[in-house]
């Protein structure tokens, strides 16, 4: 199942870790990408006849469909302060709602029939077992409260307007071109280096999906949601079918690396400890597709690129 070829997606966020490959996904399968993002992250974007830039903030977003008269699908993943610095700004995520939903007023006025969202797992809070697209939410950071709240806000606007809804909750995604303090591409690098690594006890559940499936995931939601004339609104995980002990996930890497790191498990304590244990039953029955690409699969290739640089 797939769109007709030709379709026009807005991207906003495209720059970002998903957003590039997210952008890439759509125009493989021969659709127009609208790509917004900043102008100083245009170098990411190779050049495509399908693909066109818009440079703008998300304090622009209320003027996005003067530059994009129309399209079909608007996916936001525009975000600010996503990283550990802002997510317990209070006004900094009150403004990102605020800027999310003149995203959503823009997809309106462009007459999309689908609005996308990112939301995040940091909506369930803590949860000790399964989390499913039904499990209740509890967030504790400022950052989950705002992705929730602009989900509840988001559902009912577009029942109003006649316009269908995915709200996508991502887990914890893993690729090539991750931000180099995440804890995989951290423990590659010292593990190359067989530097002495500080970590939690890492005790908790975790899942890992590799970004170019997570925009699989994405890009065939979208089809289905489309394809399907039922389809109003849905929220659903977006993670993988490989939840382990985090340990386990570090002794692969440190295996992989062939290193011989010394992994300080305990050496550090978080305020907070979170386990994923997502279920993506309802995408599989969706999409009939979660990944392709496993965990080690990703991690040699992250190797490959650490020491071909």
């Amino acid at each position: 199942m797939s769109m007709t070829p030709g379709r026009h997606i807005v991207i906003t966020g495209a720059s970002s870790f998903i957003g590039v490959h997210l952008t890439n996904a759509f125009l493989a399968a021969g659709d127009k990408v609208v790509a917004v993002c900043r102008a100083s992250s245009k170098s990411k974007f190779a050049q495509n006849p399908n693909l066109t830039i818009v440079e703008a903030t998300m304090q622009d977003y209320g003027t996005l469909a003067q530059q994009i008269p129309a399209a079909d699908v608007f996916i936001h993943l525009a975000w600010m302060g996503t990283g550990h610095d802002g997510r317990d700004e209070q006004e900094l995520q009150a403004e990102n709602v605020t800027c999310s939903l003149q995203a959503l007023q823009a997809a309106r006025e462009m007459r999309c029939r689908l609005f996308v969202d990112a939301g995040s797992q940091a909506e369930y809070g803590i949860v000790t077992t399964t989390i499913s697209e039904t499990t209740p939410c509890h967030p504790f950071s400022e950052y989950g409260k705002a992705k929730l709240r602009f989900r509840g806000e988001a559902a009912q606007r577009c029942q109003e307007w006649g316009m269908k809804y995915i709200h996508c909750r991502i887990f914890s995604l893993i690729g090539e071109d991750d931000h180099p303090w995440t804890l995989v591409m951290t423990c590659v690098q010292k593990m190359l280096q067989h530097e002495p690594i500080a970590l939690s006890a890492c005790t908790q559940h975790w899942n890992f999906l590799y970004v170019k499936d997570a925009a699989q995931q994405i890009r065939r939601l979208c089809d289905y949601a489309l394809s399907a004339d039922a389809f109003r609104a849905e929220t659903f995980n977006i993670a993988s079918e490989d939840t382990r002990v985090l340990r386990d996930f570090v002794l692969s890497m440190q295996q992989l690396t062939h290193s011989k790191s010394v992994l300080q498990f305990g050496a550090v304590t978080p305020a907070h400890v979170v386990t994923l244990q997502p279920d993506v039953s309802k995408v599989r029955e969706a999409i009939g597709f979660i990944s392709s690409v496993s965990f080690d699969d990703v991690v040699r290739s992250i190797i490959s690129e650490n020491i071909n640089r």
